[in-house]
Formats: C-alpha cells, sequence, structure tokens
C-alpha cells in the first residue's frame, strides 16, 4: 500500500525559501558554522546575510559541521507522530557529510520509513528536489521523481573573486594572484556532485551576459532559480535578463548559504535550475 502520509526533510543548505518550508511542509535540519571558536546553527541563529558579512571581515575561511546523526533521528521520531513516512534529501555527498549523519540518524528510528536521498548537489536545486517531492501523492511517487531528477539539476556560478577558492586551496596562490589582477571572472558549473570550470570573462559586466547565455543554451527548464551572495542588484538584473527570454518560467530569488558561500565568496552570482520539464 501507497504511504499517502508523508513529509519532507532537507538540511540547511538547501536554501529553501522560507515560504516554502510552511507551503510544503518541509523540514529544515541546520549545520553548524564554526567562525574560530565561535558556533552558530546556520539559518537559525546566523543568517545568510550576516554570515556573509563576517566572511567579507575575515582572513580564515569558516569551517562547517554536519549535524549529527542524533539531530536527525530526533526529527524523524517527532514526524513519526504526524505521518507515516519521511523522504530526507541532503547535500551532495562529494560537500558534505550530512546525507550520512541523516542515514544514521535514520537507522536509529525503528519501525518507521524513512528513504535518504543524496542529492548530489547543494543550494535551490535540493530546494527545487524537496518541492517535487511534497506535492507527489505518495512517498513512493515522490522518490521516483526526485530519482529521476538527481540528474538533470544545474548550477552555474559565477566568482566575484578567486580569494576564496585560494583560501580553501581549491587553486593555488599564484594562479588566484594572476586571476585577480587580469580581474579574470570564473564561471563553474556544477553537475551530478563535480565542480569544474567553464569560462573565464575578463569583467564582470561582460559575465554576467556570458552567464546568461550558458543557461538559455541548457533549456528546455523545469525549475530556475537566481542565487546571489551579498550580490542582490546584479541578481535581480540577471533575473530580469532572463525573464524577457522565459517569460513563462517561475524564477525565484535566493541568497546562497554558509557552505557554497564560503567557497565561493560575497559577491557571486548563479543559476540553480532543473532541466527539462518531465511528462508525468
Amino acid at each position: 500500500m501507497a504511504v499517502t502520509r508523508f513529509r519532507v526533510v532537507t538540511d540547511s543548505t538547501s536554501d529553501v525559501p522560507p515560504g516554502w518550508q510552511e507551503r510544503f511542509g518541509i523540514t529544515v535540519v541546520p549545520l553548524a558554522v564554526h567562525f574560530g571558536n565561535e558556533s552558530f546553527e546556520d539559518g537559525v541563529d546566523l543568517t545568510n546575510e550576516e554570515f556573509f558579512e563576517r566572511l567579507g571581515r575575515t582572513d580564515r575561511l569558516p569551517t562547517t559541521s554536519a549535524p549529527s546523526p542524533g539531530a536527525f533521528a530526533d526529527v524523524y521520531r517527532r514526524l513519526s507522530a504526524e505521518c507515516d513516512g519521511v523522504i530526507s534529501i541532503h547535500i551532495s555527498s562529494t560537500l558534505s557529510a550530512t546525507a550520512e549523519a541523516a542515514r544514521l540518524g535514520a537507522e536509529s528510528v525503528v519501525g518507521f520509513p524513512v528513504h535518504i536521498v543524496d542529492s548530489r548537489s547543494v543550494t535551490m536545486c535540493v530546494a527545487f528536489l524537496c518541492r517535487v517531492a511534497a506535492e507527489a501523492a505518495s512517498l513512493e511517487e515522490a522518490l521516483r521523481r526526485v530519482e529521476e531528477r538527481v540528474p538533470r539539476q544545474r548550477i552555474l556560478a559565477l566568482l566575484d573573486t578567486l580569494r576564496y577558492v585560494e583560501m580553501g586551496g581549491r587553486v593555488g596562490r599564484a594562479q588566484a594572484m594572476i586571476g585577480t589582477m587580469l580581474d579574470l571572472k570564473p564561471i563553474l558549473a556544477m553537475a551530478n556532485g563535480e565542480i569544474r570550470g567553464v569560462d573565464k570573462v575578463r569583467t564582470r559586466t561582460r559575465a554576467i551576459p556570458r552567464l546568461v547565455e550558458l543557461l538559455l543554451r541548457d533549456t528546455p527548464l523545469e525549475y530556475l532559480a537566481v542565487m546571489h551572495a551579498h550580490a542582490a542588484e546584479d541578481a535581480t538584473r540577471i533575473r530580469s535578463l532572463l525573464a524577457q527570454e522565459l517569460p513563462d518560467l517561475e524564477i525565484e530569488i535566493g541568497q546562497t548559504g554558509t557552505v557554497l558561500g564560503t567557497h565561493v565568496g560575497p559577491g557571486s552570482v548563479g543559476m540553480t535550475y532543473l532541466r527539462g520539464a518531465i511528462d508525468e
């Protein structure tokens, strides 16, 4: 028999829009963010805005840690009194141990079905999967719809500086210095848990139209959001450009959270999307 009373769980790296939590019944479990000896629950006692303000002032990258298996177990136990099963969708296992913590937490809740999904992505891509799941008629349908879409997730991001990826060890210091001296703006893509370079553009003024151009090559789209790291004005500009080309598509705007934000740094903008509308 299909499980029709189910709930959706995710973690704070999914950047679920606040209205979606209530609208779709999504429960968000926060990661922890550590600035030196100070620790915060992501999205609870440290907002994205506060995070990026702190990040811009520090010479050392903050660290993040996954929720404990116990934190997930507590959530699943509470939800077991409200529904008959859970689909729990999380940040890519290539970026965080969160999905594994959720899996361990689920194992301790005996007799209550919890299905863990490694999204292979991050930020609003994961939120889109949560929405897709919440709109399904049963837990089984939610799992099928989400798993079909995992390979269709994409992220395109424009970095304002190479400083943060250099601090995080993603590029060498010499390469970062050259990029800064030439004012190169790298464009990165993420798909199936892997991040790769796509292009380098001389100035930000040229880079934003290039970002839009790359996205439009990947249509049709099912879901789309413009995300920014302390760069709301540019995000609004990008959304306006996209709305002209994709007038029938709902386009969300959101601020990138702490995990991705740590490595891309303030001033970054990008698009998260699910390719190809699916007939169901």
